[in-house]
């Protein structure tokens, strides 16, 4: 239900209310005759005091109370006092606010002791809110924290008639628009009267018949007309009753016209001189009716400046009397009589006086009423809105626009008036509910209406109802179709030019029919009160009015979006803990991407260079504030935030621009001003990456300090080490990418630099903990064999183990072997991780470079110069910066194969040197054969394979053989040659 139904619905609760409560207890203790008091004019606080009281109610006190208590703000008990609502605002109905509300003024919060930057930086987005004119309290503003659907509901569009002088409330004018439409079906012949055959009754019997008997008659309505009659009786909220008593009233109402023509004066006094008062069923009712018919004929006759003096005051006194329900009930009908015929005598001395336009039916009123007049015809358009559906039409909208056209000699209608008022309905239930098929049949008509031309002294009559421009904020008259039609301009201009707010990817369709209406009234004239000292705000020369048109409304909306932002971002900065700049970026990244994907595609239709004007202007916008904040500080250190957020929206800028105009130029290119965050970026950017490198260097450090050369898990068989080293090589490299900043050749060098140091050490630290395999090597035997160097009767020894230095003692006690295959492990992590970064990195860098190319495009476009198609490093050098990793590849191969050659030595020399070595000249030769120490070395091979990663276990399973060939030919060579081959063989 819309604002103008519930309104109503709520005084009729009001005045039943006040109604039961005074003829309950407010008479005190006497009856109240409340048909002569007028319950929409009574305070209800002094009611409901009467009531409490006990005392006697005063109309007169509750009246003056009434309109005292309309001087000042809606008022309600609490328990904290006494509570208001402001009627800008009638949203808001929580409970009243328990502390003072903060200033609303440019001035920032008192800063902390040790906030003094950020208390200056805000100081300066308050300075730079006020440099571009967007206050806390503007005259532009003043909706801005209203949801867009309530600024409909707030705006309700008025057509801008003459005031109505006397108190017709909104009732009235419903309920005499129906009479008026009864009174047209019976002068145009649609409906009449059939007088019922009855039986004849005695003539001494005719005194009793009742009044319901003498007018045994029901009205005979032409075919097609008793449905939609009776549909459109439903819509306007008129009883059976007030009709079936309005029909007998006004059967009669041809004998009323003159010359053929009708008016509502003389439908109303034909109402009044055949109602009775028994022909209501209540006394209250017959009251309000009477008033109403009274106010009509005072609006219509008393105002009129063509009286004569003596005239107006005889015809004053005479509707005093009409007023007066209580004397008019008890006085004789002679009195009555008299009364409608001095009324009647003066409306036709009205009528009689010269047409204005010499028009066929044009009467009096047509043009010295049409304030009034037009208002009916108002209420009967609104028939066709569905009561139950709000915002929907009934399926009869045709017939009833049928039905009502018969009224047109009676109102002054004319063709264009009915169109410019049925879309002037239209739109008006549309601002109100939104709905998008009365914004489309709205469109239709104004259609139809600007292609409508009247001839002759047609369009001089339709041309000379003025109209205030009050609601556009001057004081011009216009005439009736250019006030209505540049009022309806207006609302759709004023959601337009702040379409961001007004609209979003749901209702598109209604951005798109509300720009096609602005687009049709185009050439209506408008005062245009924006005095924005902005760029852009020209068109390009030699553009037709649609797309000047568009171009400002786009500019408008940016604006109006920016200025949102600008003040949301700097009131959000306190809770979020951000700089205001680094929101506002964010902000207007979102009204870019919102503009692009919901608006531009429709605006484009109209206008080619729309989404160019809108990305450019809030590129320039943004561009203003950043370079404010620049010139006012000096250390940039905590202001990569800032920087990374203007850099972020500055490329999706560029981006939108590129997809889609590429290379193309534009005139609006000159406004184009790139930010350079590159020529502030990159010194901190080399900050930050040194002290990153030092301390991944120191973690490196520390962590390959404790390292004990364990697993990982039985699944990740490296060091945990390792892991955490290049957890933080990761975690740097990510930092370094998603720093969202400009990035160049000297930044990926710097990189790539500080995680090779940091490989470099842990290699380092791997290399120094290994021990020369020779160190392991046990003295050779003495031989058996004979020589004339050596006594041929010397005593066999056995073989005797030497005894490393302590240094190497303590290093070979963490070279064990399933620590060295954990080394081993290690440095296969490091060569397959290094693989990953580096294809990491690399990808990455691609997006820099196509962040690098869209950063020279904006310049080279807002310079004017030609794109280049190498706009940055070439693949060769940075290809050759990655043979940094290279020499990390080679440390840990070569530190692999050390770890290798020594792990099969310690295996077979040291840890098998009981059972193997010491063993093989203990028993005969026999028992030396390689098959006795093959379990040995089985349960050695099982612990390898269980601890060593697949790639690198057949490598240190041929190690371990190969040294156990060497041990075993080592001391069987020395004995005897051909005993060693015979073992080998047999």
């Amino acid at each position: 239900m819309d604002t103008a139904s519930m309104l109503e619905v709520y005084r009729r609760d009001r005045r039943r209310l006040l109604g039961f409560l005074l003829s309950a207890g407010g008479g005190g203790g006497r009856a109240l005759d409340l048909s002569r008091i007028d319950l929409d004019a009574v305070s209800a606080d002094y009611a409901l005091e009467c009531v409490a009281a006990g005392a006697q109610f005063d109309a007169s006190e509750a009246t003056r109370r009434y309109f005292d208590e309309r001087r000042y703000p809606i008022m309600i008990g609490s328990p904290s006092g006494n509570s208001y609502f402001l009627l800008s605002r009638p949203q808001p109905s929580d409970s009243p606010p328990k502390e003072a509300a903060p200033s609303i003024g440019p001035h920032a919060p008192p800063p902390l002791a040790n906030s003094t930057s950020a208390a200056e930086s805000r100081d300066f987005f308050r300075d730079a809110i006020n440099t571009s004119g967007i206050g806390y309290v503007t005259k532009d503003d003043n909706l801005a924290d209203i949801p867009p659907q309530q600024v409909k509901k707030v705006d309700i569009l008025s057509l801008g008639l003459p005031r109505l002088s006397t108190e017709l409330s909104d009732d009235d004018i419903r309920e005499t628009a129906y009479e008026v439409l009864l009174a047209s079906l019976f002068v145009s012949g649609k409906m009449h009267f059939s007088e019922e055959k009855r039986e004849k009754k005695r003539k001494f019997l005719k005194g009793l018949r009742t009044k319901t008997e003498g007018s045994n008659s029901s009205p005979q309505v032409e075919d097609g007309y008793a449905h939609i009659l009776d549909l459109i009786r439903v819509q306007m909220e008129i009883s059976e009753s007030m009709d079936a008593l309005t029909k007998r009233a006004l059967r009669c109402i041809n004998l009323k016209m003159v010359n053929g023509q009708l008016d509502v004066p003389r439908i109303s006094l034909q109402l009044l001189s055949s109602v009775g008062k028994l022909d209501f069923p209540t006394e209250r009712l017959r009251v309000q009716w009477q008033k109403r018919q009274a106010n009509v004929l005072e609006e219509l006759l008393l105002s009129s400046t063509s009286l004569e003096y003596d005239m107006s005051e005889t015809l004053r006194i005479v509707l005093s009397k009409l007023k007066d329900t209580e004397d008019w009930v008890v006085s004789v009908p002679e009195g009555r009589v008299e009364v409608l015929t001095i009324i009647e005598r003066y409306n036709t001395k009205l009528s009689a006086l010269t047409k204005k336009f010499d028009l066929e039916d044009e009467t009096y009123h047509w043009t010295h009423n049409y304030h009034f007049n037009f208002r009916l015809y108002e209420k009967l358009l609104c028939s066709v809105f569905d009561i139950l559906e709000d915002g929907e039409l009934v399926e009869e909208a045709d017939e009833i626009l049928e039905t009502a056209k018969l009224t047109w000699p009676i109102l002054g209608i004319t063709e264009k008036l009915h169109g410019i008022f049925y879309a002037w309905v239209l739109f008006q239930k549309f601002a109100q509910t939104g709905e998008i098929l009365l914004l489309k049949h709205a469109s239709l008509q104004i259609k139809k209406l600007l292609l409508h031309h009247d001839i002759g002294e047609i369009e001089l009559y339709t041309n000379s109802f003025v109209c205030s421009e009050d609601a556009c904020g001057g004081d011009r008259a216009l005439s009736l179709v250019d006030s209505a039609l540049l009022k309806i301009n207006v609302s759709c201009r004023r959601q337009l030019e702040n379409y961001h707010a007004h609209f979003s990817k749901k209702n598109y369709l209604i951005f798109e029919d509300t720009l096609n209406l602005a687009l049709l009234l185009v050439k209506t004239p408008i005062e245009d009160g924006c005095e924005e000292d902005i760029m852009l705000n020209e068109s390009p020369e030699g553009s037709t009015s649609e797309s000047k048109l568009v171009h400002l409304l786009i500019v408008r909306s940016i604006h109006a979006a920016y200025k949102q932002a600008l003040i949301s971002s700097d009131g959000r900065s306190e809770t979020e803990f951000k700089h205001p700049l680094t929101i506002l970026a964010n902000e207007l990244k979102l009204v870019a991407e919102k503009e692009c994907t919901v608006f531009s595609p429709i605006l484009t239709k109209y206008y080619p260079e729309a989404q160019r004007v809108a990305l450019i202007f809030l590129h320039m916008l943004y561009g203003k504030q950043l370079e404010l904040f620049l010139e006012r500080t000096d250390h940039l250190e905590n202001s990569k935030e800032i920087l990374a957020a203007s850099n972020n929206f500055e490329l999706f800028i560029a981006q939108k621009l590129y997809s889609v105009y590429g290379a193309a130029g534009s005139s609006f290119s000159n406004y184009l001003k790139p930010y350079m965050i590159g020529r502030f970026s990159s010194p901190l950017i080399l900050q930050w990456l040194h002290a990153r490198h030092e301390n991944v260097l120191e973690w490196t450090k520390r962590t390959i300090g404790i390292e004990d050369w364990t697993p990982l898990s039985a699944h990740e068989k490296q060091a945990t080490s390792v892991v955490e080293v290049f957890r933080i090589v990761e975690e740097t490299v990510d930092q370094f990418f998603n720093a969202s900043l400009p990035l160049d050749i000297v930044h990926l060098r710097s990189l790539l630099i500080g995680i090779t140091s940091s490989l470099q050490v842990y290699l380092l630290h791997m290399e120094n903990q290994q021990v020369s395999g020779s160190t392991l090597l046990p003295s050779a035997p003495v031989l058996t064999r004979y020589s004339e160097s050596m006594n041929p009767f010397a005593k066999r020894k056995l073989i005797e183990p030497t005894v490393p230095e302590e240094k190497v003692a303590t290093k070979l006690n963490n070279l064990t072997v399933p620590k060295l295959c954990v080394k081993l492990n290690t440095l296969q992590f490091i060569r397959d991780q290094l693989d990953v970064i580096e294809e990491s990195i690399k990808q990455s860098w691609t997006s820099v470079l196509s962040a690098v190319r869209l950063l020279d495009y904006l310049a080279c476009i807002a310079s004017g110069k030609a794109i280049s198609e190498n706009l940055s490093s070439s693949d060769e050098s940075v290809d050759e910066l990655f043979t940094l990793f290279d020499d990390v590849r080679m440390a840990a191969v070569n530190i692999t194969d050390t770890i290798l050659n020594f792990i099969g030595t310690r295996t077979v020399f040291w840890d098998m040197r009981d059972s193997l070595l010491f063993s093989l000249y203990r028993d005969s030769v026999e028992g030396a054969r390689m098959q006795i120490f093959i379990p040995t070395i089985d349960q050695v091979l099982d612990q390898v394979c269980d601890l060593i990663v697949d790639v690198l276990r057949d490598q240190v399973v041929l190690r371990i053989f190969q040294a156990c060939m060497d041990s075993f030919g080592f001391y069987w060579m020395e004995a005897h040659p051909v005993h060693f081959w015979r073992q080998m063989w047999t």
